[in-house]
């Protein structure tokens, strides 16, 4: 059985909130980008019934996730003081890389696999002097890539702009301080 409307609660956020995870509604879902929520569902597994829900991500993707899941998973869209947040990571100094490359690697896969803006951008910040001077190994030229392009799903959503325009901001941030050439 599917729905097309309605909020969705959960248990496991504080008495009286409402989750924002509702048909309708754009979210993020971490590593995988903005989509929007499309329907909710009656699931049969191991023969209980479960409430789901169906993300469809930008990319195309398609998932559903439990009414659970998708609480803990999903998160709205940056808002302005994420933004916010974003433009003054992206205007620093990028962070000086040491240590081994694996554990940097490491990190910067969990930076990834968590989704969130202001880590993205860190992501970016760090790795454009080295896309831009082509020193980033093909597996930090990955990270780097999807770090980006997410970063900028969620910004044209933020933003309302077009990917272009939040490229463009991207760019105007890093070259703003400097960083980019």
């Amino acid at each position: 059985m599917t729905s097309t409307a309605g909020e969705l609660s959960t248990a496991s956020r504080s008495a009286g909130v409402r989750s924002p995870v509702a048909v309708g509604k754009t979210v993020v879902y971490a590593a995988l980008g903005v989509g929007h929520i499309v329907a909710r569902e009656k699931k049969r597994v191991d023969g209980t019934s479960r409430d789901s829900v169906v993300v469809e991500l930008v990319s195309g993707l398609r998932v559903t996730l439990s009414v659970e899941q998708a609480t803990e998973r999903l998160r709205p869209v940056a808002d302005a003081s994420e933004v916010e947040a974003v433009r003054l990571i992206l205007s620093a100094e990028p962070r000086a890389r040491t240590g081994q490359w694996t554990q940097r690697h490491r990190e910067t896969k969990a930076k990834l696999a968590a989704g969130r803006p202001t880590d993205l951008a860190e992501i970016v910040r760090d790795g454009e002097p080295f896309q831009q001077s082509a020193r980033l190994s093909p597996a930090e030229r990955g990270v780097y890539l999807q770090a980006r392009a997410l970063l900028v799903r969620e910004l044209c959503f933020a933003r309302k702009v077009e990917e272009d325009e939040a490229e463009a901001w991207i760019e105007a941030q890093i070259v703003a301080d400097g960083n980019g050439a």
